[in-house]
């Protein structure tokens, strides 16, 4: 049985599902885009801490931790 902790925050409805496009060039070199699958919005970006940075920004506007989201860390 697979029960969630009582103290997690319920945001139902705040979808953070992200589709991310990238291309990547010589090296490290990466760009692309990525979309916020609940409201369509679309951001480009040209390197992998920039599309991070993206991300998060729309975890914090959803208030991030949701309901059916699972946390890991390096321990």
């Amino acid at each position: 049985m697979n029960q969630k902790p009582e103290n997690v925050i319920h945001n139902k409805g705040r979808s953070s599902d992200f589709i991310v496009r990238i291309k990547s060039g010589k090296g490290s070199f990466i760009q692309g885009k990525v979309e916020h699958v609940r409201t369509g919005q679309i951001q480009y970006f040209n390197d992998y801490l920039e599309l991070l940075m993206l991300m998060q920004d729309k975890l914090d506007e959803n208030i991030y931790p949701q309901c059916d989201t699972e946390l890991r860390t390096f321990k």
